[in-house]
Order: C-alpha cells, then sequence, then structure tokens
C-alpha cells in the first residue's frame, strides 16, 4: 500500500514541475499581493496592534494563497476524469484509499512548499515574525489548513465532471470566506450582520492561528481555533474520503 501511495504522490509532484505556468504563478500571485498592495498601503493604515500592515497583511495572504492552492489541486482529480486516467486507476490492482492519501498528500506538500515560498519573500520584503518560537505554530497551522482544504478540493472534484465546472464552484465557495476570515482586515472593523459569517467561517480560524503564531496579533481563542482547523480536517477527510470511493 506504501508503494500504491508513493507512486500516486510522486506522479502529483512530477505534474507539478512538468506545468511550468503553474510554479510560476505559485511565486507571482503572493509577490504581488505582499509587494504591491502589501507595500501600498503600509503607511496608509494604523493596525490595532501597533505594528505595520505589510506585518497584519502576511498571515492572512499566507492563508488565502495556501487555501486556493490545496483546492486547486483536486482539478488534477477531474483533469484525469475527463481524459480517462482516473477509470484506469481506479479498476488498477489497488485500494482507492491508496489513490486518495497520494493525491492528498501531494496536493498538502504543494501546498506546504509555497507556503514556505511567501514567508521568505514576507522575511526579504522586511516583515518581522515573533521568531523561532513562531516557526512550529506556523506550519502547524498551515498543515491543518492544507489538509483541510486539499480534502475539500478532492471532495469537490469527486463530484465535478469538468474542469471550467470546477473552477466557478470553487470561487463561488473559496472567494467568500477569504474575504469573510479577515485576512485582509481585522474582522471587528466589519458591521454586526457580517460577524455572524465571521464565526461560521471555518477560514477565520485559520487566519487568527496563524496571525497570533506570526507576529502576536489575535482576535479569538488560538487554542479554539487549532480545534476548529483540527475538527474541520478530519469532517473533510471522512467526507471526502467517502465520496472518493463513491465515484
Amino acid at each position: 500500500m506504501i508503494n500504491d501511495i508513493y507512486a500516486v504522490y510522486l506522479r502529483e509532484l512530477i505534474r507539478l514541475w512538468r506545468q511550468k505556468v503553474r510554479l510560476v504563478t505559485t511565486i507571482m500571485m503572493p509577490l504581488l499581493w505582499l509587494g504591491v498592495i502589501g507595500s501600498a498601503f503600509n503607511k496608509a493604515f494604523q493596525m490595532p496592534f501597533g505594528g505595520d500592515f505589510l506585518s497584519f497583511l502576511t498571515p492572512g495572504i499566507l492563508v488565502m494563497t495556501m487555501v486556493f492552492t490545496s483546492t486547486v489541486s483536486g482539478i488534477t482529480t477531474v483533469f484525469d476524469r475527463e481524459f480517462g486516467f482516473l477509470k484506469e486507476m481506479l479498476v488498477a490492482p489497488i485500494k482507492r484509499e491508496s489513490i486518495l492519501i497520494g493525491k492528498m498528500l501531494g496536493g498538502v506538500t504543494q501546498s506546504m512548499l509555497q507556503g514556505v515560498l511567501i514567508v521568505s519573500l514576507a522575511i526579504l520584503m522586511g516583515v518581522q515574525f515573533k521568531g523561532i518560537a513562531a516557526i512550529p505554530g506556523m506550519i502547524l497551522t498551515m498543515l491543518l489548513v492544507s489538509i483541510a482544504f486539499v480534502s475539500f478540493g478532492l471532495a469537490l472534484a469527486s463530484k465535478m465532471t469538468s474542469m471550467e465546472g470546477f473552477q466557478m464552484v470553487m470561487s463561488f465557495l473559496i472567494q467568500p470566506m477569504i474575504f469573510l476570515s479577515g485576512a485582509f482586515y481585522p474582522t471587528k472593523m466589519l458591521p454586526t450582520w457580517l460577524k455572524v459569517g465571521v464565526r461560521l467561517n471555518p477560514l477565520t480560524y485559520g487566519v487568527d492561528a496563524m496571525r497570533y503564531f506570526a507576529i502576536g496579533f489575535h482576535e479569538f481563542n488560538v487554542a479554539m481555533d487549532l480545534i476548529i482547523l483540527t475538527a474541520l480536517s478530519v469532517v473533510l477527510i471522512l467526507i471526502g474520503g467517502h465520496l472518493f470511493r463513491k465515484s
């Protein structure tokens, strides 16, 4: 079973390496957000914790980019279904769980690598994180966010038959979550009726935990953030696994 998982996992990484457009986009998108938007508004906003806007924005951009990368990893499953390769994998003498785990690990690896890249870019741009003590918490949050949304992407992909439909549904679901997560601004600035959506949004707790570990600012209880992220990861793994086995 380990060899089966590794074969699927390696295929996902080779596919990423061969798709140069995805690699370039992986680098350019966070650079655009941090370098252009973050730097442009860095002196225009006064943050509630007394720091600069770029430091406040970086954890939000980190989580946002990882969420998009994680969910988009599910599009490989739609691609395989369209071209018939998924059918060959499903009828092969290997367990479907091996296919699911291999694809999930491939998506998580891609997302984590992009997270490390964003942190490196932020440091080069002058963002000061809390130091070595921040690293374990940031990695844990990155891992939980990646697992949850890779599972979400695979669950969604198991029910989609076209790449266009997958992208439209993904954008429809993910973009509101991003804007209600506090990735770009403190959630206490939102009107009361929107704060209900903030509380119900699981991504809010990923951004809050990442911001706490990165720069020390948070709006909710960090232990609660991690518990919710862990529960979300487990639930989405179970849902994704069930839908994938039924596909």
